[in-house]
């Protein structure tokens, strides 16, 4: 435990980029864990890939904790608080350690978004001004690329019981949904997504954005256990578990539907519907449904009326933790871990 924790503090501490060598080393362990995950919690697509789905409702699995990560933004730091969070006594590395604990992000590794705004505006300028790989970017992707590695390593370590969601940042190539994959190119405060795709392409090569393209699309999109449901985003529309499962042959609809979710733009009834889809029939009552995407004041916001709540506040570093046979409640249960 000790040489895990060591090693993401060593990438959180780095002044420097990864190397070449090291970050295609990590992303292509990661990219076999994760195509060779178990079928019994992620079902395998018609296709003979790992599905979309992680499905823990009914597996041995279902009496472990759970903690649900919201949106992570090149926040490292975040990552390694949660590690040393304690529940009962001991911290959640340990519980990692143990098999006693599941972890699940719900993505967006990269773009601080609001926390640079400054620099990203700054880095803007250099990069229109044909200096890609210039001092504010570099800085904003040493921080992307820390939390990459951490991300990867928890992976590779702890395959089974830490995981990582698609959200809508997962899109390095920048691509546009109509091509696939249910992406949207992203563009906030200036052009961030196709900053990141060319300060990549120039600092590394073409194969580092192949590796991070291939691992992107091996995240599973959707995660449910016995008493709860997660995405990243709102559910936009209701799907059957085959669909999500088979999310790569569905044309990107379902991907789309799971990650980009504005407020108020998803159908009411939605999760409850996916509560009956997916989850076993005496917890869908009581059962709850997490998403991130959209930012929150405060702890949490409430949709779906009242079944679904959104855990994204950027401001501070807060984690939802959810224990089986224990009901959930927003005001004691998502706890802040800095």
């Amino acid at each position: 435990m000790s040489n895990i924790r060591a090693l993401l503090q060593s990438y959180l501490d780095s002044p420097e980029l990864p190397s070449h060598d090291a970050l295609l080393s990590l992303l292509e362990g990661g990219i076999a864990v994760l195509e060779g995950e178990n079928s019994e919690y992620r079902p395998m697509a018609t296709d003979k890939n790992a599905g979309g789905l992680l499905d823990f409702s009914s597996s041995l699995f279902n009496s472990l904790p759970i903690i649900i990560v919201p949106d992570l933004h090149g926040r490292g730091k975040f990552i390694l608080d949660i590690m040393d969070f304690k529940l009962g006594g001991r911290s959640v590395l340990e519980l990692l350690e143990a098999g006693e604990i599941i972890v699940l992000c719900v993505g967006d590794i990269f773009h601080s978004e609001n926390r640079g705004r400054a620099r990203w505006k700054q880095a803007y300028l250099d990069f229109m001004n044909g200096n890609l790989v210039n001092d504010s970017l570099t800085a904003e992707m040493r921080e992307n690329l820390s939390l990459l590695e951490m991300v990867l390593s928890l992976k590779s370590a702890f395959a089974s019981h830490f995981h990582i969601l698609k959200g809508n940042h997962e899109n390095i190539l920048n691509e546009d949904m109509r091509q696939k994959h249910g992406n949207v190119p992203f563009c906030k405060f200036c052009d961030e997504g196709n900053m990141v795709r060319d300060f990549l392409q120039h600092a590394y090569d073409d194969l580092i954005l192949h590796e991070i393209y291939c691992f992107e699309n091996s995240l599973p999109i959707c995660a449910a256990f016995k008493n709860c449901v997660v995405s990243h985003a709102e559910p936009a529309a209701f799907f059957s578990r085959e669909q999500i499962i088979n999310y790569h042959a569905e044309r990107s609809i379902v991907t789309f539907a799971l990650t980009w979710t504005a407020n108020d733009a998803a159908e009411l009834g939605t999760v409850e519907h996916l509560f009956n889809e997916l989850l076993p029939e005496e917890s869908r009552k009581s059962a709850w449904y997490f998403s991130g995407h959209r930012p929150v004041l405060g702890k949490y916001a409430l949709r779906q009326n009242g079944r679904l709540v959104q855990i994204h506040n950027p401001e501070i570093e807060q984690v939802a933790v959810v224990v089986p046979g224990r009901k959930f409640n927003p005001e004691t249960d998502i706890v802040e871990v800095d």
